[in-house]
């Protein structure tokens, strides 16, 4: 852990602060030695991305791929061995991946995974910390170029001996944050948009909606595009956001989940 404190002193130092989600990611990424970090918050659904330096890359459609369809598909997630630091390349996914998913990928045998979602940086090391926190999974990714040399363990080790303090710190953050006592901004929304609303924050599909109200499938998707139009919001992650509460970034993302 001693390798790991100056870390832990600057992730501490950022609780309760509008940009502790970027300034731990930062620590995180530091203390590795990586290039790019990205940090998805994952509550049932779809997850929201809380931070991320994909914008030094011009890799922000790759985000976005992974929060609207890919992240489904993540073996790190799907196989649920544990919170902790795990490698990608641990992870590779048996050949055989198809389905509708499948256009949202590219096969590629030098990635650690076999596959890597379209628009994401090409080639990368990938070391992903998860654990629990916002009453959720919290999955922090981090990014550099593959090459001979990857991860020592003695900073695996690091990574690893900071993952549970990191989790208590972005708790710590989220308990520090003011409980709004109302939802205005469901305000302009009809009865029908908001019970609607209510369903997509459940995690529910168009079509699932659909049953639920007895209605149908393409009424739901006329619904949620005055919903979306009528909250200034262009993705389901957004409407997410809102619902936590998260104030707009300067450059057009949201910030920490609330």
């Amino acid at each position: 852990m001693a390798a790991a404190f100056p870390a832990f002193t600057r992730i501490i130092a950022a609780i309760g602060e509008p940009d502790f989600v970027d300034r731990a990611a930062a620590a995180v990424r530091d203390l590795a030695g990586f290039d790019l970090v990205a940090v998805f918050a994952h509550r049932g659904g779809t997850p929201i991305a809380l931070h991320d330096n994909f914008d030094l890359v011009g890799c922000r459609a790759g985000i976005e791929r992974y929060v609207r369809h890919t992240h489904r598909i993540n073996p790190i997630l799907g196989a649920r061995s544990g919170f902790g630091v795990h490698r990608a390349r641990d992870f590779r996914t048996p050949p055989g991946l198809n389905g509708t998913i499948a256009r949202h990928l590219v096969r590629a045998e030098e990635e650690e995974l076999g596959f890597r979602t379209l628009g994401w940086p090409e080639r990368q090391e990938e070391v992903v910390l998860c654990f629990e926190a916002w009453g959720g999974l919290v999955e922090l990714g981090l990014y550099r170029a593959r090459s001979p040399r990857t991860l020592p363990h003695a900073t695996l080790d690091d990574l690893t001996a900071l993952t549970a303090p990191l989790a208590a710190a972005f708790e710590r953050h989220r308990a520090l944050q003011p409980k709004p006592e109302t939802d205005e901004w469901r305000d302009p929304l009809s009865p029908r948009e908001r019970e609607i609303v209510e369903l997509m924050l459940a995690g529910c599909s168009s079509e699932a909606i659909a049953l639920r109200l007895g209605i149908a499938q393409f009424t739901v998707k006329d619904h949620r595009k005055r919903i979306f139009r009528k909250l200034g919001i262009g993705a389901l992650a957004e409407l997410f956001a809102l619902d936590r509460h998260i104030p707009p970034r300067r450059d057009g993302a949201r910030a920490a989940l609330l």
